[in-house]
């Protein structure tokens, strides 16, 4: 008998809910199938738009990158041993390109290419980045540990006087976005001054004095994670728990004094010199991959209405009520409600627990009183009633 644990472990829900797998032969690369994709998508696409709403912009970099940029921003000497080099075999003696670790040096080219003044400050440029990091066969876990990931990369362009400000919105949007799955269990860490690093001691203190204040300000509770943080800045990491108590890092704000200079991104201030921007590195999910098993985790699979692949199940009673089931699913269709029909020849019973064991939130049973009333009957995930909707009045309560 499965444990609870195991019964809770994103990878078996996964292969229970056909949403994703993995393909030995490369292993830390996620398969995902037409459930998992939509899951995944809807998910990405509530949180662009998010974002979108907050003043982003969006962008998308080339997913391969030069060795010189990355010796430049300083991430080849840190990252060197994680990086995926591409060429043919002659090229690999002395590579020159590599798939990408991580956005910003691609960020920081796109903005370095535009004359931008102090008047625009802050700017918000975001981006839903595939990087790839050559993790080691015993750290590959899942979704929670994978050599291709998406991040929710974002930089904020600012000036001294807005960072906390600036901090401080971005906590409240993590909170608020993480309240949305049903996180509230969230561990903050504050990671400092690592030993390899980039800067200035000065520009460390007042970098991690800026994150420590906007922590303060939102009386935050937070522990100190010494020598913790990015090559070139503190940061400011969430941490959520996996199904065993195990903690996960995910959302993180990063403040970054260094990599603007060192890939001499600028703009012009208030007496018409040009400066560098200070750059807030974010991530609110941190990987879209980990996130996703994380929440997998929490819910066991019964995922909230809003995000399930499939929203509602059509079941009709028997052959005879199959075509009016038909025209009801196209019907939802058109209201853009994600619906499936089980028309095979089983009794409702068996198809009722076919639903439930696939997490779906509605069940529709169509039957001869159904159809003379011209009302569904819908039985909501977890619960053993059935409740008399009109299409409009499900609809509604659906969205």
């Amino acid at each position: 008998m499965e444990t609870e644990s195991n019964q809770n472990d994103h990878k078996t829900i996964g292969r229970e809910l056909a949403l994703f797998s993995f393909d030995e032969q490369v292993p830390g690369v996620v398969y995902w199938w037409p459930k998992g994709w939509t899951m995944f998508n809807l998910i990405k696409n509530d949180l662009a738009k998010q974002l979108a709403d907050d003043g982003y912009v969006e962008i998308n970099t080339a997913r391969i990158i030069s060795t010189e940029t990355l010796k430049q921003s300083g991430h080849f000497d840190n990252y060197h041993e994680k990086l995926f080099f591409v060429g043919n075999e002659k090229e690999l003696e002395k590579p020159k390109w590599c798939l990408k670790p991580m956005s910003c040096p691609g960020g920081l080219k796109i903005f370095s290419q535009e004359i931008h003044s102090y008047k625009e400050l802050p700017i918000k440029i975001a981006e839903f980045g595939s990087v790839y990091r050559y993790e080691q066969a015993g750290e590959v876990n899942g979704l929670l540990r994978v050599r291709n990931l998406t991040q929710d990369d974002a930089h904020i362009y600012c000036e001294e006087n807005q960072i906390e400000g600036e901090i401080e919105k971005l906590i409240d949007f993590v909170n608020e976005t993480y309240l949305r799955y049903g996180f509230k269990d969230i561990r903050v860490e504050l990671s400092t001054r690592p030993e390899k690093s980039i800067g200035s001691d000065e520009v460390w203190g007042k970098a991690e004095n800026g994150l420590k204040k906007a922590l303060d300000g939102k009386k935050i509770e937070y522990t100190i994670n010494a020598g913790d943080g990015a090559f070139y800045g503190p940061k400011i990491d969430f941490h959520v728990k996996d199904s065993l108590g195990r903690s996960w890092q995910m959302g993180t704000i990063q403040l970054d004094f260094a990599m603007a200079e060192r890939l001499d991104a600028n703009y012009i201030d208030r007496d018409g010199n040009k400066v560098h921007p200070v750059m807030i590195h974010r991530a609110i999910f941190g990987s879209l991959e980990r996130f996703i098993a994380i929440l997998l985790e929490s819910t066991g699979g019964a995922l909230p209405a809003w995000c399930a692949p499939v929203q509602a199940m059509i079941l009709p009673i028997s052959e005879k009520h199959v075509e009016h089931a038909q025209k009801i699913a196209a019907e939802l269709k058109t209201q853009n409600i994600r619906i499936q029909l089980d028309d095979r020849n089983e009794s409702v019973g068996r198809k009722i627990r076919d639903a439930e064991l696939q997490k779906v939130p509605f069940i529709i049973v169509l039957g001869d009183k159904e159809i003379e009333s011209g009302k569904l009957a819908v039985r909501v995930r977890g619960s053993r009633d059935l409740e008399n909707l009109s299409i409009e009045e499900f609809v509604e309560k659906v969205k």
